[in-house]
Formats: structure tokens, sequence, C-alpha cells
């Protein structure tokens, strides 16, 4: 792949590790560091901004005060420009606005030939506002939610999110059902490319599963049923408990594991003494990043009952580990999981037929490797990043197209004006 002579200024407000969850958008830092091989990048990413004094009375204000303005991540600039924050007022249409005119603030400080936003609202939008501001194209990346959800929370969030995906340039989703979302809310289909999220193929690698069960702790003779993600209900995960209450009632050797926290968190422990499954549900709460390709090799059957999802990069890093997958046909999970290729998918919220089909997943002969190979072909960050850069360079060429065409149209006016005066 050669090196693009563009300068990418990407805006990722909470996609990208931040003063709440340092741990945010991993896979956003991964991207951007395969990309940063081919073409100059900038990340900015909003901080509070802190009153004077304020940090004086109060410890967390003080942390916020003492964030750097810049710094390096992944080997990438990244800026940290200051948008205000309201206590207890956190809206999407207020990020929207404070992200906006913080970031147009933080352009007198970056060079950049085109503007990306890492989700509809509030980046892309910033993206795009800006970018006709200051003449650049922009691009938005939808991840999901900014789609499905958050338009139809209120009117005028839907009328900033259609005109966000009408005004820019290119729009990158990560799935086919995404994109079909996108144009129902007005997006030109032509302006519409499905790439999906990419994995680190070298980090999420082959580890003998025993072996990987003793490093974690579990009992190597037991058969783990594994949830990697926020406990949060959007993913379903009283689905899963129940389902897993059918299950040990047959197999005294199954047994869940959480790897994650919370709003659900209590919730969930609570339906765990009800369904009478304490000592067989695990909570292990969040996990270093660094830990998470071992936990994906000890389970033997990765499970994700979710209501909704965009493509849930979960599932490339469980199948990259050898580990197959059950999860509900919902969002772009069915261009992810080829049903009894790599795993099975549950078509209800029967839990008679989640524990069915994570049965047969348990009792299947899986060939790991071939699981692995099945999403080095297709999602690698090496293959991802490629169609990424086609899409830049298909932009650039396009806005250069179009600035060349306007030259010379305005020559031609200007000719044409002269022609007339002498006459």
């Amino acid at each position: 792949m050669r090196k693009l002579t563009m300068r990418l200024l990407v805006f990722a407000s909470h996609l990208f590790p931040n003063y709440k969850n340092p741990y945010a958008g991993s896979f956003v830092v991964e991207q951007v560091r395969h990309l940063k091989k081919f073409c100059d990048i900038t990340v900015c990413v909003p901080h509070p901004w802190v009153p004077p004094l304020v940090d004086k009375f109060s410890a967390r204000w003080r942390r916020y005060a003492q964030l750097p303005k810049e710094e390096v991540v992944a080997g990438v600039r990244v800026l940290h420009p200051r948008r205000l924050v309201i206590p207890k007022v956190n809206s999407w249409m207020w990020m929207t606005f404070s992200v906006t005119l913080c970031c147009w603030r933080a352009l007198s400080s970056a060079d950049f030939d085109m503007l990306e936003g890492q989700f509809v609202l509030p980046d892309g939008f910033a993206a795009v506002f800006l970018g006709r501001r200051w003449n650049k194209p922009s691009v938005i990346h939808v991840r999901g939610t900014d789609v499905h959800t958050i338009p139809y929370l209120s009117p005028l969030l839907k009328r900033l999110t259609v005109w966000a995906l009408k005004e820019a340039k290119a729009i990158r989703t990560v799935s086919q059902d995404l994109a079909r979302r996108c144009a129902e809310l007005g997006a030109d289909p032509c302006k519409v490319r499905v790439i999906p999220n990419g994995i680190d193929i070298h980090r999420f690698t082959l580890i003998p599963r025993r072996e990987a069960k003793e490093r974690v702790g579990l009992n190597p003779e037991r058969r783990h049923l594994l949830y990697v993600g926020r406990l949060v209900a959007v993913k379903g995960l009283d689905l899963l408990l129940e389902a897993t209450a059918l299950l040990v009632q047959q197999h005294r050797d199954v047994e869940l594991v959480f790897v994650g926290d919370g709003a659900e968190r209590e919730v969930l422990q609570r339906q765990v003494n009800k369904l009478g499954l304490n000592g067989r549900v695990h909570f292990v709460g969040v996990q270093p990043h660094d830990c998470i390709p071992v936990w994906m090799n000890a389970g033997d059957v990765l499970c994700l009952p979710s209501h909704r999802e965009g493509l849930p990069t979960v599932l490339l890093e469980a199948l990259a580990c050898g580990t197959p997958v059950v999860a509900t046909a919902v969002g772009g999970i069915p261009e992810v999981v080829a049903d009894r290729q790599v795993g099975r998918l549950v078509h209800s919220r029967n839990p008679k037929e989640m524990a069915a089909c994570i049965e047969e997943v348990l009792e299947a002969q899986w060939d790991r490797q071939q699981l692995r190979d099945y999403v080095e072909e297709r999602f690698s960050f090496e293959v991802v990043t490629k169609e990424l850069l086609e899409m830049y360079g298909s932009v650039m060429r396009n806005c250069s197209s179009s600035v060349n065409h306007e030259h010379a149209r305005d020559e031609g006016r200007k000719k044409r004006n002269s022609g007339t005066e002498k006459r």
C-alpha cells in the first residue's frame, strides 16, 4: 500500500481513551495506529474545561484541570481541546454543540486535508460542519447506536443526524445493516461504503485452551461460557442467564463468566441468586486490555445475546482466538457469524433456543485454526486499512476533480465576460 499525501484530522470525543474511560475506543486506537503508516493523522479528543478556582474545591475537577492539552497515543498526535461541560447535563444535543465549538478552536493548531468523525453525533456533525467552514471534505464513520437509536430520541437529534449524513462527502458503515439504516435516514447510497471493524490478529492469537484457563484462574476441567463487554441492558444478558440455568440442569461442568462491568451488574447478580446459579456464574469485572486475548482463549464459547448491535468487534476477537460464538441475529452480526461455520445464530429471545445453540457449539469439534483463518482473511487490520485508504483516496480525488471543474468554469466565465467588455 502506498502512502497518501493527506493530512487526516479525526474527531473522536468518546471512542478514544479519554478522561472518563482509559480503555474507550481501543479498536479506533488500533485502526489509527495502522493508518498512520500510510498518511499523516492527528486525533482530536475534547476534555472538560475547568473554571478558575473550581479545581481547588474538587478532586475530580482538579484531575480534569491537570489533563494535558496534547499527548502522543500509539505514535499519533492527540489534541485535547477544552469543551464546556455542565454538571449533570450531558445530552447528545449539548455534546454536539460543545464538541463542535471546541474543535472549531482546535483547528487553528492543526493542518489538515480531510476531517473525520468517529460517530455521527457529536463527532460526525462537527466534522461536516467544520469541513464546510474550512472547505475541506468530511467523512463519517457509523458504528451502530448513532443511527439506530440516537436519531429517534428527539426530532432535533434526527434533524442533526440526517443533515450530517447528507452533507458528508463519504460515509463508512461497519455493516450492510447500518448502510441500509443510513439510506433510510436520507444518505445517498452512492456515498456509503461498508468497511467492517478490524482486529489485530497479531495480538489476538491462539493459546492452548487449558493453558489459558489456568492463566486466568478458571478450572480447566470445566467448560466456560464467556461474555466480554459492558453489563448494560441492550446486551440482553438476562437471556444468557436464563439459558445458562437450563444448561446447568443437564451439564454439571458448565459455568458462565462475565468479563466487564456496568449498570446492570446488581440486577444480573440478583437474577443469578433467583435462578440458583451461585457458584456457576462469575463476575470478574473489567480486565486489563492486554489480558483480553487470554480470556478469549479461555472460553469454550463466546456468547452475545444483544438486542441491538452494529458489527461487534468482540465476535471477531473471539474467532481470531479460535473460540466459536453464539449470538443473536441482530444488526450486523449475521454478516460476521456464518451459521454453523463459526458458531450459531439465535433468532428469538427464547432461552430454550439459546441454550440449544450453546449446547450444540459446546458439543461440536471445532478447528480453531480454521476459525482464525476465517477472520484473518476478512477482518484483519491489514485488510480493513487497505479499504479505508481506498475510500480516502477516492474522496480526495473527487474533491480535487470538483475544485478543478469549478476553477475551469470560473475561468470560462471570466473569458466570456472579457469578450463582452471588448465588444
